[in-house]
C-alpha cells in the first residue's frame, strides 16, 4: 500500500516503471497466464508487441531482483516467499468483517494504511484501489460498531474517524463517532463533529443531517456507551448514505 516499494531484507531494490507494474499486478491478482498479463499491462498494444514487452519486463525483473518471479512458458507469478502488504490488509479486512476482533488496535493500524499506488491511473490499478478502499470502509464500520458495542470508545472514535476520512457520507459512522465522544464525556468534541458534518452536508448536498443524529443535541438522551448500534448493511458499490454517490466511483473500471 502507498507508494511502490520493494525490499530484500533491509535493502531497497529498484525496478523500472514497466517492471514495477508487472510486479504489482502479480502481487494483487496472483499467478496469471502470460497472455492475460500482457493484455492487462498493455491493453492498447498489438498482442505480439505486448507479449514482447512482457518478455523484456520479465527478463529485467529477473536480472535486478533474482528469485522474485516464478515463470514458465505459459504462466507467471511472484515467488511464494514474497510478502505482499496488500495481503496483510486483506487478512485484517476479513478479521474485521468476520467479527474476529481479538486485537482491535492491530487491526486499526493495518486498516489505516495509505491508498494503493497513488499516482498510478492504469485501469486495473483504479479498479483494485477502489475495491480495497470500499472493503476498508466496510471493515472500519464493523470495527467501530463492535468497539462501541463493547464499550471500547477510544477505538470506536479512531475507527469511525478513519472510515469517515475515506467516505465522508457515512451517517452510521458519524453517529458512532458522536455517541462515542459523548460517552467519553467530550461533549464539546461531539458538538464539533456534528457541526462539521452539518456544514459538509450543506455545502455538498444542500441537506441537513438525519433527524436521529440531530436529536442527540435536542434534548434526546443519547444511547449509553455499550448499547447496540445497528450494524450497517452491505451497500452496493459506490453507494453511500443519503443517496449520494462517491466521486471515486466515477473513476472505477472493471477488471481487465
Amino acid at each position: 500500500m502507498g507508494w511502490w516499494h520493494l525490499t530484500r531484507g533491509r535493502d531497497a531494490l529498484h525496478l523500472g516503471g514497466r517492471e514495477q507494474r508487472l510486479v504489482s499486478l502479480l502481487a494483487l491478482r496472483g499467478p496469471r497466464p502470460r497472455v492475460l498479463v500482457a493484455a492487462t499491462l498493455w491493453p492498447d498494444t498489438r498482442e505480439d508487441r505486448a507479449r514482447a514487452s512482457l518478455r523484456t519486463a520479465v527478463k529485467q525483473t529477473q536480472e535486478h531482483a533474482p528469485g522474485l518471479l516464478e515463470a514458465d512458458r505459459t504462466t507467471i507469478g511472484l515467488s511464494r516467499r514474497v510478502r505482499v502488504d496488500v495481503h496483510d490488509l486483506d487478512h485484517a479486512i476479513d478479521d474485521a468483517i468476520g467479527s474476529h476482533v481479538a486485537e482491535p488496535a492491530r487491526l486499526l493500524t493495518v486498516l489505516r494504511c495509505d491508498e494503493l499506488l497513488p499516482g498510478w491511473y492504469d485501469d486495473w490499478v483504479l479498479y483494485e484501489r477502489e475495491r480495497l478502499e470500499q472493503q476498508k470502509v466496510r471493515a472500519l464500520e464493523m470495527l467501530a460498531t463492535a468497539a462501541y458495542d463493547g464499550g471500547d470508545l477510544v477505538t470506536a472514535v479512531d475507527a469511525a474517524r478513519e472510515a469517515i476520512r475515506i467516505e465522508p457520507l457515512l451517517d452510521t459512522m458519524r453517529s458512532v463517532l458522536i455517541r462515542a465522544r459523548l460517552g467519553l464525556g467530550d461533549t464539546s468534541g461531539a458538538v464539533h463533529e456534528f457541526r462539521l458534518y452539518r456544514r459538509y452536508l450543506a455545502q455538498e448536498l444542500g441537506i441537513e443531517p438525519p433527524p436521529a443524529l440531530a436529536a442527540l443535541f435536542e434534548g434526546t438522551r443519547p444511547a449509553p456507551a455499550g448499547s447496540s448500534i445497528p450494524v450497517p448493511r452491505p451497500r452496493r458499490s459506490g453507494v453511500v448514505a443519503n443517496g449520494a454517490r462517491s466521486d471515486r466511483t466515477r473513476r472505477t473500471r472493471g477488471p481487465a
